[in-house]
């Protein structure tokens, strides 16, 4: 009976995420199903104490998440992208700040800076790592900065990776990564994996112990140097344009190929913002920790059940798929079961 209960009680969160347009309390998705407004007899009588008990309930989630979607990674199964040609996998390393403005006692809660927004955010700082083919997109894994552990993003984002390359088996083509990340630690052990990394550098690193601002005459230009940080020295190729400066591990590319490749990191941008727009990954109001990781895992679900279904589709947004799912719904009275089986 339990097992039931957690089944029929996911099945409603994870539906009520990928079909309303709406913050998903645990009041709301009740109603919404107790009133038949997504329809299916098993989840008719889905109360508000059940979603709670479902976000309180510690589990491994990380495992389900590869076991029921970790097929978006394989190479097989997107037939309709780029026939002809090898597609390069990526993997894209950034943070993000899950706003909490009226939040007052939710743990891990920290004042972050927000640099697209020019000043500090209230809210839980959280660290992604996306696997993508520049057309599907999967997430790898993310963690919550938590000041009591004392890891930085670098140290949690490192985790994700060695997750990506123990349990995923995953090995991209590029890492891909902004100017924060490219730390002594992270590219050894991006080396170690024998992996290649692109990343957009500051212009104070230092190259052949020479800041990279000085080490171009030209306003544009590629050079190939060691970068130095900690006793650790890598062998980069250094592309600029203007005053902007790219590093590579894979000293063959040419500079337009930097460029174009480092391109593929938007797409960790629009994840983001799928997820806070239209999944509404910011609206669990719980104050616990628990809770909100179950939350974010559970926002994940449905965007790999969503992407899924565009890949299949072959529809070109995720922005549309609301629409395709509507239309089956009223056109052929479509009983969506996204996950209640898989479970």
């Amino acid at each position: 009976m339990k097992k039931l209960i957690f089944k029929t009680a996911l099945f409603a969160y994870i539906n009520s995420i990928c079909f309303r347009n709406f913050s998903p309390t645990c009041v709301k998705i009740s109603k919404i199903f107790n009133n038949n407004i997504v329809v299916d007899s098993k989840c008719s009588c889905i109360s508000h104490d059940k979603l709670q008990r479902l976000l309180q309930l510690e589990q491994e989630w990380n495992l389900y998440l590869k076991q029921k979607y970790g097929h978006l990674t394989s190479k097989k199964f997107d037939l309709n992208y780029n026939k002809s040609k090898r597609k390069k996998t990526f993997l894209i390393i950034d943070d993000t700040i899950l706003a909490k403005p009226f939040s007052k006692e939710l743990e891990l809660l920290t004042w972050v800076y927000s640099p697209s927004d020019k000043k500090s955010l209230l809210g839980l700082n959280a660290v992604f790592v996306i696997w993508t083919d520049g057309n599907t997109r999967f997430p790898i894994g993310f963690r919550l900065m938590n000041k009591d552990d004392n890891k930085s993003r670098i140290d949690l984002a490192m985790d994700i990776l060695k997750d990506a390359k123990k349990f995923y088996k995953i090995n991209p083509d590029y890492v891909l990564m902004d100017s924060f990340y490219p730390a002594a630690k992270l590219l050894k052990l991006i080396r170690k994996f024998r992996w290649h990394w692109i990343a957009k550098i500051k212009s104070n690193r230092l190259i052949n112990g020479v800041q990279i601002k000085d080490f171009f005459s030209y306003r544009y230009g590629n050079k190939t140097g060691h970068l130095y940080q900690k006793k650790v020295r890598v062998k980069v190729k250094v592309t600029k344009q203007n005053d902007n400066y790219w590093a590579t591990s894979d000293i063959k590319l040419e500079s337009a190929t930097i460029r174009k490749l480092y391109k593929k990191r938007q797409i960790i941008e629009e994840f983001f913002k799928i997820l806070k727009s239209e999944l509404k990954v910011e609206g669990c109001p719980s104050r616990t920790k628990v809770a909100q990781v179950n939350h974010i895992y559970f926002v994940l679900f449905a965007f790999c059940q969503l992407e899924e279904f565009r890949i299949k589709k072959n529809i070109t947004t995720i922005y549309k798929i609301r629409l395709v799912l509507l239309d089956c719904i009223i056109q052929k009275n479509l009983k969506w079961n996204l996950v209640l089986n898989d479970f």
